[in-house]
C-alpha cells in the first residue's frame, strides 16, 4: 500500500507533518484531514472542500504531499 509524506501549515499558524498509508492519495489527504487537522476547518465535506483548496492553491499553496 502506497505511503504519504503529508505537510500542512495550519491557521495558527504551525506545521504538520504526518506519514500516511492508504490505497490513493485523495483517501491519504482525507485521512490526514479527518485526524490531524482540527483547527480552522468544520470536520465535513464542506470543511474538507476549504481545505484542499488552502492544501494546493496555485499561487499560496499551505500543504504538500509526497508518495514516498
Amino acid at each position: 500500500m502506497p505511503r504519504y509524506s503529508i505537510a500542512f501549515i495550519t491557521p495558527k499558524p504551525s506545521l504538520v507533518h504526518q506519514v500516511v498509508e492508504m490505497d490513493s492519495r485523495e483517501s491519504a489527504l482525507r485521512y490526514f484531514f479527518n485526524q490531524y487537522v482540527t483547527h480552522g476547518y468544520s470536520q465535513d465535506s464542506e470543511g474538507f472542500s476549504y481545505f484542499k483548496e488552502d492544501f494546493s492553491d496555485s499561487e499560496n499553496p499551505l500543504g504538500s504531499i509526497v508518495e514516498i
